[in-house]
């Protein structure tokens, strides 16, 4: 028994080897239709002087990505996740391409592999018929920027707050006229979202340095519960998958914490190991 319960460990090892970002079946992560790049309401002026406040208050190592991010509201709502993330924005940065390729077979990543396996195993044999599907590959900055300008909940947080800077800063808003960087600084810092976006800013991610993972269902080579949010009520919870996945990672998961609660991702994971003895380094720029 023990010998068939690791040949079954090894066989997942393979096969997470070689998972790809690009399986995510959410399809808020799909392609927005019809982004407006400016608001009517907002003069020239006004949004030229936006423009020039995100080249000056880009916190490194931010300023590129916002920069690829075309949607004022979109690079808005961004801008105001890394100015809430302050002095952890640079620890907590997604990877680059070299330290993703270092990553690749190092010590740290063959214990989540082993760990995940392990979390499979369980499942699989807790649930006959049924498997976990895991992602496990390193969600880059740039999968995760093409991702934050096409979901469409983004876009509604990002409409939204470009509303909001509209009516403060232009027109007869309280601000309107000849605002300071300090003013919009200190109201972006306060700013309650009115509607939440599904995803992190780009850069900020836990999947950036394999520091969380997307366990899927799947049922006769299908996904029967993914990670559409849609899913989350009437098949997660409804189907108890949530419990199934939970009660697996407990036993089998020791590095596992979660799920996500805000939003609802049964899902997700993160993934808090003991620092390895050589651990990847954060980015320096």
């Amino acid at each position: 028994m023990q010998h068939h319960r690791r040949s079954g460990i090894q066989l997942l090892l393979a096969a997470v080897l070689v998972l790809s970002p690009f399986h995510l079946a959410d399809a808020e992560e799909k392609s927005a239709k019809n982004i407006e790049e400016t608001p009517a309401e907002a003069s020239e002026a006004d949004l030229s002087k936006l423009r020039e406040l995100f080249e000056e208050l880009a916190p490194s190592p931010a300023k590129d990505t916002l920069l690829r991010i075309p949607d004022l509201g979109r690079r808005l709502l961004a801008l105001r996740s890394y100015s809430r993330a302050g002095r952890s924005l640079r620890k907590r940065w997604s990877w680059t391409a070299a330290q993703i390729k270092a990553y690749q077979g190092s010590p740290e990543q063959q214990a989540l592999l082993e760990e995940v396996a392990a979390i499979a195993a369980h499942f699989a044999e807790a649930n006959p018929g049924y498997e976990l599907f895991m992602i496990t590959k390193v969600r880059s900055l740039d999968v995760q920027t093409k991702n934050w300008n096409h979901n469409r909940s983004v876009k509604r947080g990002g409409d939204q707050i470009l509303a909001d800077w509209t009516e403060k800063f232009t027109g007869e808003g309280k601000f309107a006229g000849d605002w300071t960087k300090k003013q919009f600084w200190r109201w972006l810092n306060t700013y309650r979202v009115k509607t939440r976006a599904r995803l992190a800013a780009p850069g900020l991610s836990r999947h950036g340095q394999a520091r969380a993972i997307d366990f899927q269902i799947k049922k006769d080579g299908e996904i029967i519960a993914g990670t559409k949010f849609s899913d989350v009520a009437k098949v997660w919870r409804a189907e108890e998958w949530d419990k199934k996945l939970k009660a697996s990672i407990e036993e089998a998961g020791p590095s596992f914490r979660g799920p996500l609660m805000l939003p609802p991702e049964p899902w997700h994971y993160d993934y808090e190991p003991k620092p390895p003895k050589e651990a990847v380094k954060p980015a320096s720029g």
